[in-house]
């Protein structure tokens, strides 16, 4: 298999798990997964915009118009910090507190369905592999076309 097919069957892949998960959940999969970043960080720990773009690897501008979509939605709430006037931090709203179950229902039933057949075995060679393309891609970012 070449390139252009690995590429273009992990693309079909992923965009038939977005509109799965879209149907389930009735909202953008993306705003579900910060949601959930958000929801399992919280209270532990502060989460930033960052956090959010370097764990689920968006990019800054498709983070940034998600947060407001979901601050205008009241699913989160963003609070200035003492110690420096652009850093914000992003915390949910009660309501999104109560459908943190919910979210997890969703996720863990998209996984069950999505690895339903597929041995433990087979699931350490498929994350081998992605782990590999990641790391293929990220070298693409940095201008090293070759590695």
């Amino acid at each position: 298999m070449d390139e252009k097919q690995c590429a273009s069957s992990v693309l079909g892949l992923a965009n038939q798990i977005k509109r799965v998960f879209d149907t389930m959940t009735g909202r953008c999969g993306t705003q579900i997964r910060i949601l959930n970043f958000v929801l399992v960080s919280y209270p532990d720990r502060e989460i930033y915009q960052k956090d959010i773009e370097e764990e689920l690897n968006i990019r800054s501008a498709s983070v940034s118009t998600h947060l407001k979509k979901m601050e205008a939605q009241d699913f989160i709430r963003r609070e200035k910090v003492s110690y420096d006037d652009r850093l914000k931090k992003i915390l949910p709203t009660n309501h999104t507190v109560e459908m943190k179950e919910q979210v997890e229902r969703h996720i863990t039933l998209l996984e069950k369905r999505l690895t339903a057949g597929i041995e433990e075995k087979e699931l350490k060679v498929f994350f081998d592999v992605l782990k590999k393309m990641q790391e293929n891609m990220e070298l693409m970012e940095k201008g090293d076309r070759y590695g």
